[in-house]
């Protein structure tokens, strides 16, 4: 019996584990498209769990409601704080610290003489 009992506990440890794998790497291509979509860069490439605890959702089901932490940056240097909340296996939020918007590649300037102009 205790036999039976420590291979369950295993077993239900491993399924633990593999849901929390799963669950950091849907996090982490969670952020790295927010990312991308605003512009910015993921520092250290990765999300670390901040919390983990039980949280109901709309039908009543119980599932774990996790919250990831990031590091990212919006010119390369500054060191941004992020936010990812996971309920279950849905993506529930994607939170980033303020950030400048990064400049166009090119800045047109009114006024300014042509390049096809002879009169410089």
């Amino acid at each position: 019996m205790s036999e039976a009992l420590f291979l369950l506990a295993c077993a239900a440890l491993g399924a633990f584990w593999y849901d929390a794998m799963r669950a950091r790497e849907r996090a982490l291509d969670s952020v790295r498209r927010a990312l991308d979509a605003a512009g910015c860069q993921l520092l250290d490439a990765t999300v670390a769990l901040a919390s983990m605890r039980p949280a109901r959702e709309q039908g009543g089901m119980l599932k774990l409601r996790r919250v990831y932490h990031f590091e990212f940056s919006d010119d390369g240097q500054r060191r941004l704080q992020g936010r990812v909340i996971l309920h279950g296996s849905r993506l529930e939020q994607v939170t980033l610290d303020p950030y400048r918007q990064q400049p166009p590649a090119w800045t047109v300037v009114r006024g300014g003489r042509d390049l096809d102009d002879e009169s410089y």
